[in-house]
C-alpha cells in the first residue's frame, strides 16, 4: 500500500513538472516578437540612465546609431588601475568614432579614490556613476569580475565582451567587431 501511494505521488510530480516545463519553454508570440534584452553576445544591450562625475544624466539608448565602448570598474582593482592609461589613449584615438562610457562601480568604491585615480591618469573619458547597489547596471549586465568591457553596436547590439584588463591591440580588435569588419 505504502509502495503503491509513493508511485502514485510520483507519477503525479512527473506530470506536473513535465507539464509546467513544457508551458515555460514554450514562446508566446509577444515574447518571441521582442528583442532579446540581456548581456550575452548577440543580445539587445540594457538600457540605464546614469549620472557622470559633474551629476549629468546619461542614457545608453542616446547613443543608438554609434558604436559604445562600455567598461565597468572600481579604483581598488589592480586591472582596472592597469586598464585606466589603456582607455585614455582608445579615447583619444576614437571618441569621434565610438562612445567610449566607463561606469565605475560606485556603491562598493570611495568618490575620493576614483577622482584620485583619474586624476593621477589625467584621464578625460566619461566616468557614470552605479551608485545604487539594490537596482544596479553591473549586475544587470552580469558583471562579476572587473574590470569587464563590453562592445555595442550601432543598433544596440553586443558584439563583443571581456573580462580582465584590455590592451590597446585589444581594445582596436573589438572595435572593429562592434563596427562589423571582419577579423
Amino acid at each position: 500500500m505504502k509502495l503503491r501511494f509513493v508511485g502514485i505521488v510520483g507519477v503525479i510530480v512527473i506530470v506536473l513538472l513535465t507539464t509546467f516545463g513544457m508551458k515555460a519553454s514554450t514562446p508566446s508570440t509577444e515574447a518571441s516578437s521582442a528583442p532579446n534584452i540581456g548581456y550575452e553576445i548577440g543580445n539587445t544591450a540594457p538600457d540605464f540612465t546614469l549620472k557622470t562625475l559633474e551629476g549629468k544624466n546619461v542614457k545608453l539608448s542616446d547613443f543608438r546609431g554609434k558604436p559604445i565602448y562600455l567598461n565597468f570598474w572600481t579604483s581598488w582593482c589592480p586591472a582596472c588601475k592597469e586598464e585606466i592609461p589603456e582607455i585614455q589613449k582608445f579615447y583619444e584615438k576614437n571618441k569621434d568614432r565610438v562612445a567610449v562610457l566607463t561606469i565605475n562601480i560606485t556603491y562598493s568604491d570611495k568618490m575620493k579614490d576614483v577622482q584620485d585615480i583619474l586624476s593621477q591618469n589625467k584621464a578625460t573619458f566619461p566616468v557614470l556613476l552605479d551608485e545604487d547597489s539594490t537596482h544596479s547596471v553591473t549586475d544587470r549586465y552580469g558583471v562579476y569580475g572587473i574590470p569587464a568591457s563590453f562592445f555595442i553596436d550601432k543598433n544596440g547590439v553586443i558584439r563583443d565582451h571581456h573580462e580582465g584588463a584590455m590592451t590597446q591591440r585589444m581594445l582596436e580588435e573589438s572595435l572593429k567587431i562592434a563596427l562589423g569588419a571582419k577579423g
